[in-house]
């Protein structure tokens, strides 16, 4: 990345290939890129122009706690020292992205964008 900035996926791409995550957790991953590539896509079909700078405003003040959240949750999951720490952290980490799953489809549902959730994060059955 230019100026030595980390790409705004580099936490969860480290998430997918980390082996202290489980199942759910890449799988919330997967529900995350989704449904942000849905609203990507929207803003990119919008009659050739981006989303008003209103939205990319309101859009940096909800996605971004959301981003923050599950960027600590994962900081706290890779330096815990052991499983028995580790076990708290990963549950932090699956509330926090699947609060970023929901928070960024609400977000597309009030700019009428329809985002369809695979939930790929949702329990094994």
């Amino acid at each position: 990345m230019p100026d030595g900035e980390e790409h705004w996926n580099a936490v969860l791409a480290d998430i997918l290939v980390s082996r202290k995550v489980g199942v759910v957790h890449v799988k919330l991953v997967g529900d995350l890129l989704s449904v942000t590539a849905q609203l990507d896509m929207a803003d990119a079909r919008r009659r050739g122009s981006a989303f008003p700078l209103d939205s990319i405003i309101e859009y940096d003040e909800r996605v971004t706690p959301l981003e923050e959240a599950y960027r600590a949750a994962w900081r706290a999951v890779d330096a815990a020292p052991d499983r028995e720490r580790r076990w708290p952290e990963l549950a932090r980490l699956r509330a926090a992205l699947a609060d970023a799953v929901e928070g960024i489809a609400e977000l597309a549902r009030d700019w009428g964008v329809q985002v369809e959730l695979h939930r790929f994060g949702a329990p094994e059955r």
